[in-house]
């Protein structure tokens, strides 16, 4: 706002003199008065900002594209040969899992595996925090995360 305040005064106070000097010159006085206005328009209007600039710079990536759904992407994180499931999927079953421990008050890091396995089944901890998860341990884990009989909260020291 003190800017704006700034800005008329020192218009005013650069444009009496302007205008009264046009006027001796010869020009009309509401002629030079008209074309100072439209001056400080013009330079009102440079000022302005005409770009949306409170978003962060530099902008993000555009994200890459990626062929096929979800769902034909997961089924080929499972390698049919070995078994071994891929990252994307085991990121996916691990999220699904801490928050189904959260529910419960768990977390896969911080807790013992006892209170684990009792939740999600026996060996679940084992298959959640192995280097390589295999297909089988992904069926029992799926199996135990979708199953809608899960123990109530376990009695914790």
């Amino acid at each position: 706002m003190r800017r704006w305040i700034v800005l008329i005064v020192l218009w005013i106070v650069l444009g009496v003199p302007v205008a009264l000097l046009l006027d001796f010159l010869g020009v009309p006085l509401p002629f030079g008065i008209a074309w100072i206005l439209v001056f400080a328009a013009a330079l009102l209007i440079a000022q302005q900002s005409f770009l949306d600039e409170s978003g962060p710079w530099p902008p993000p990536a555009p994200e890459q594209f990626q062929r096929g759904s979800d769902v034909s992407r997961l089924a080929w994180a499972i390698d049919t040969r070995t078994g071994v499931v891929g990252m994307s999927l085991r990121r996916r079953v691990t999220a699904l899992a801490d928050r189904r421990l959260r529910e419960h008050g768990l977390s896969l890091e911080r807790d013992d595996a006892a209170a684990i396995d009792a939740i999600l089944g026996p060996g679940a901890h084992a298959a959640l925090t192995v280097a390589e998860l295999r297909s089988p341990d992904l069926d029992r884990l799926l199996h135990a995360l979708e199953s809608p009989s899960v123990p109530s909260n376990p009695e914790r020291a």
